[in-house]
């Protein structure tokens, strides 16, 4: 990972930041934050809200925003479309927020975006990697992430030049965000020579994966390669570890490493499974990096009530507001003029370079990714 612009003395404390009503104080820029606190994706919920709340005390201490001082607003979006609709739409419309950030799931971030779009306020989408959600949404909503096509396009470049395999199987769940990985993949590895000699779909609720394994036997492939949602990551990992296959396993979407090395750790080290990640405290950590985790983890163990380790999604939820913070700074709080600085946006945050392209989706040539491998011991190594 690559950051360039060290801050000292990043603070150790978040704002309050509850909810509140009626018009902003004087100077004050209010910021509508909807994210999961509550349901099944609230364990990465919580922890972005600390780390929104991290960037919005050091903005506010340090003057980052210029004349303006931040004030957050949280609402429960609960990684579900209708619910982060009524989210967004009251934190616009009661709460009278001027710019949303938000939300964590796609298909919820795409919902709140509506109605940024239809009220003309600004959005900003830090961690759904869904395609084309700022150019679908129209010229009021940012993506400050990745989408899927950029990440699955990287990973196929890494994929390529850290492996030797001339075939490949590719395993996806048979929904809008697998069968787009299928072919992203698919694309790229074809473009380079791979010869596909599996392809398979499969049915969220299907946790049995034996007989798509007896296929892969049949098949042989020089590399496998799945994007399973984080409830059947580990399920799969059991199964095709019972079944001792030895073709090199990779997968782009698990669990937060601290999560999965607890669920799979020591069999996903047996058969070396390879996934991507845009963050992992690591040797390769910048100063800044460092000097966020320092910063964030104390006050995420004690909102999570056990240590936590940062992983992206903490850090993008920080770096989207002090996004906000430098846009301000730079063009003013006015619609027109926010906009207009946010599109212009060249920020060096914590996770990389952030600058966005004609349709207000995030340049890829920002940001590093790398490749990280589970060990026999549970744990994982970054893959050199």
């Amino acid at each position: 990972m690559r950051a360039l612009l060290l801050v000292a003395g990043v603070m150790a404390v978040g704002i309050g930041c509850g909810q509140t009503t009626g018009a902003p104080a004087s100077g004050a820029f209010k910021v509508g934050v909807v994210l999961p606190l509550t349901g099944s994706t609230a364990w990465g919920g919580r922890p972005a809200k600390v780390a929104a709340e991290l960037a919005a005390r050091e903005v506010n201490d340090r003057h980052l925003a210029g004349d303006h001082r931040l004030e957050l607003v949280f609402a429960d979006g609960a990684c579900a479309p209708r619910t982060a609709y009524a989210a967004a739409d009251k934190l616009v419309n009661q709460d009278r927020v001027q710019m949303l950030v938000g939300e964590w799931c796609s298909s919820a971030s795409i919902a709140a975006a509506q109605v940024a779009s239809d009220a003309k306020v600004p959005m900003l989408v830090p961690i759904s990697t869904a395609d084309g959600i700022a150019k679908q949404a129209g010229p009021y909503v940012f993506q400050s992430i990745m989408p899927n096509a950029a990440i699955q396009e990287r990973e196929a470049m890494l994929l390529l030049e850290k492996f030797s395999f001339k075939t490949a199987a590719i395993l996806v769940e048979n929904n809008d965000f697998g069968l787009s990985f299928r072919a992203n993949m698919r694309r790229s590895l074809e473009r380079a020579g791979v010869t596909i000699v599996l392809d398979v779909p499969q049915d969220r609720q299907d946790a049995n994966w034996y007989s798509i394994i007896t296929s892969l036997k049949g098949a042989s492939p020089d590399l496998v390669v799945v994007s399973i949602s984080a409830d059947q990551a580990a399920n799969f990992v059991k199964q095709y570890a019972e079944s001792q296959l030895t073709f090199p396993l990779f997968s782009d979407y698990t669990p937060p490493p601290y999560i999965f090395e607890k669920q799979v750790g020591a069999l996903a080290g047996r058969i070396g499974l390879v996934r991507g990640a845009f963050f992992v405290n690591s040797a390769a950590a910048t100063l800044r990096q460092k000097a966020f985790m320092a910063a964030f983890e104390p006050l995420a163990a004690k909102e999570m009530g056990e240590p936590r380790p940062t992983v992206h999604w903490d850090v993008v939820t920080y770096d989207a507001i002090m996004i906000v913070a430098d846009a301000l700074r730079r063009g003013g709080a006015s619609t027109e003029a926010l906009l207009a600085s946010l599109a212009a946006t060249k920020y060096e945050g914590v996770l990389g370079t952030y600058e966005f392209d004609a349709d207000r989706t995030i340049k890829s040539s920002g940001f590093d990714f790398l490749f990280i491998r589970s060990t026999a011991d549970g744990g994982f190594t970054v893959v050199k």
